[in-house]
């Protein structure tokens, strides 16, 4: 692929599957999770794999601050020409992230029980959240490495790869979890191993592009100490947004024990995968054009920038309007899957799921106008923007609104939060962009 002199829509044909494909692995595997233990072991464990999301986020977040902070960088050297920093970028943050595995691994692995306790966890749950968070701690080196291949694979020509990755994860994940849950009757534990087992496979797939002859990217061990700081502040943004999910995920939890109950949390479990699966297609759109972007930036080609942007919010629009449709008719189908059938829990949840349906066009433009800055290495206009729409205007909103409203207030802290969001996000935008007119350095 041509990042400078290919049509836009043929480069967004080819990265937008796998971004999408991408984002969605990682919802797929957590998303199974749940509805195989609900299906085999009751909606009670819901709240288990609840509990658990925060880490999953975190360790998301440490991922992209790595991956998509290299990746950036890689693209804008490839646009400027420059092979040598590009595989440099790709060798630091390889090394990185295995030893940010190691080490989420080993502190994992000595304070499993006080993590779970941490997340939430009271006397009941205690024991099956632990049981999960030992398997998961484990295989955290071969889960970062997964993410940090989806990003250079696709940045280096190879979208196909991660697009195959991604089904063979999401495919062994759903039958080992069967498997493993089902006959077997390894209930959490196995879900857990399901899950891991399936990141791991999916991270061989991907890493099959090494020895592939598409392959551009090569491991150097030479002068990479000086391109630490510059991945981690380009990752920043990125994963601000994800550290600030992973903590507004773990305080919605304990608010909503406080004014809800348990129905309420089992409902907010069900919301939680639906906003991971929305963001699929948010994130993946703005990750599809964070290459284009990032390489016309490294080669200086503003009008194409504009274009690629406008395309960009187009898709996006298209998208987060259908998935909210999508939500807002199957809601009940929704709960169904998750084995929520009757009562209180089927009304608190189809409730919960319309409403926060409303606020995934409003999330996605944020995060889209997010992944335009951080590709122009406007990381600080970008990490603010991050900080504004994940967690300072939710948790404002949460308060606010359960101060005010009760348990009522919860489901319309998204639509909210991310609608006053998105007037802060435009008017960074527009301001930045008549900057950039005035200087006469933009084409439009």
């Amino acid at each position: 692929m041509d990042y400078l002199n290919d049509s836009l829509n043929a480069l967004y044909k080819k990265l937008l599957p796998s971004a999408i494909g991408s984002m969605l692995t990682a919802t797929v595997a957590s998303f199974i999770d749940v509805l195989i233990l609900a299906y085999f072991l009751g909606p009670d464990m819901l709240a288990v794999v609840g509990l658990c999301m925060p880490v999953y986020m975190l360790l998301n977040a440490l991922a992209m601050l790595i991956a998509s902070g290299g990746a950036t960088l890689t693209a804008q050297y490839i646009g400027e020409g420059n092979p040598q920093k590009a595989n440099t970028c790709f060798s630091v943050s390889g090394i990185f992230m295995v030893i940010t595995g190691a080490f989420l691994t080993i502190i994992g692995s000595l304070f499993t029980t006080g993590i779970a306790r941490l997340l939430g966890a009271n006397d009941i749950l205690l024991d099956p959240t632990t049981e999960y968070l030992q398997v998961l701690f484990f295989f955290m080196i071969p889960i970062m490495l997964y993410t940090l291949f989806l990003f250079f694979v696709r940045v280096d020509g190879d979208p196909n790869r991660c697009l195959i990755s991604t089904s063979a994860c999401a495919s062994v994940n759903l039958v080992l979890d069967v498997l493993f849950v089902g006959p077997m009757g390894w209930g959490v534990k196995g879900a857990a191993l399901a899950t891991c087992l399936a990141y791991t496979f999916g991270m061989l797939v991907n890493a099959t592009h090494l020895v592939s002859r598409k392959n551009t990217l090569k491991l150097i061990l030479k002068n990479t100490s000086a391109m630490i700081i510059p991945v981690l502040k380009t990752g920043l943004p990125l994963s601000i947004t994800q550290f600030g999910m992973a903590l507004t995920t773990q305080i919605f939890n304990n608010r909503i024990i406080q004014v809800g109950g348990e129905n309420y949390v089992s409902a907010y479990s069900v919301i939680t995968q639906l906003s991971m699966t929305a963001m699929a297609f948010y994130d993946g759109t703005g990750q599809a054009a964070q290459p284009i972007i990032a390489a016309n930036y490294g080669a200086k080609n503003q009008a194409r920038i504009s274009q690629t942007i406008r395309k960009g919010i187009c898709l996006e629009i298209v998208l987060t309007v259908l998935c909210t449709l999508f939500y807002i008719l199957a809601s009940k189908g929704i709960c169904g899957l998750f084995s929520i059938r009757k009562g209180d829990l089927l009304s608190v949840t189809t409730g919960a799921i319309r409403i926060y349906a409303l606020a995934v066009p409003f999330t996605g433009l944020n995060t889209f106008i997010m992944y335009t800055f951080q590709s122009q290495e406007k990381t600080t206009i970008a990490t603010v923007l991050s900080l504004i729409s994940s967690c300072a205007m939710m948790l404002i909103a949460l308060f606010t609104l359960t101060a005010v409203f009760g348990s009522a207030g919860i489901w319309y802290t998204w639509v909210v939060a991310q609608v006053l969001s998105l007037f802060v996000s435009f008017s960074f935008y527009h301001f930045y962009t008549e900057n950039r007119l005035d200087d006469g350095n933009i084409t439009t």
